[in-house]
């Protein structure tokens, strides 16, 4: 399909911009008017809106991202922590007895954490 030439075509004529006394129909144009205005105000406060939540995000997303990494630096310090327990204690006894007491050990120590954190709560009477 051919391109048009648009070098030879005169330029679009501009008009002349309407005036307020000489528009026919001047209580015509307050309703547009009014509608421009308010879709003025509501894609304002939306392009806030969407600014504030996509900072929201990017928070929450950060957060997310320091809470995991802290969460796996305590993990691997814990399997570090009892590695070495469970070595110094080898020495002493026999390795299956190492193991056995540093088991004991973590799960009295996670049940003693869990009962200091959560008291039992008392029901209500009503």
């Amino acid at each position: 399909m051919p391109s048009k030439d648009r070098s030879k075509e005169p330029p679009p004529t501009a008009e002349a911009p309407p005036v307020a006394s000489k528009a026919p129909g001047a209580d015509t144009e307050w309703p547009k008017l009014l509608a421009r205005v308010v879709e003025g105000i509501v894609t304002a406060e939306l392009h806030e809106f969407e600014d504030n939540v996509m900072e929201f995000l990017d928070a929450a997303g950060a957060n997310a991202y320091a809470t995991l990494v802290w969460i796996c630096a305590r993990i691997i310090g814990a399997a570090f922590l009892l590695t070495g327990l469970v070595l110094f204690l080898g020495i002493f006894l026999q390795w299956w007895a190492a193991f056995g007491l540093v088991g004991v050990i973590v799960i009295a120590v996670g049940a003693i954490s869990s009962l200091r954190r959560n008291p039992p709560r008392r029901r209500s009477r009503r």
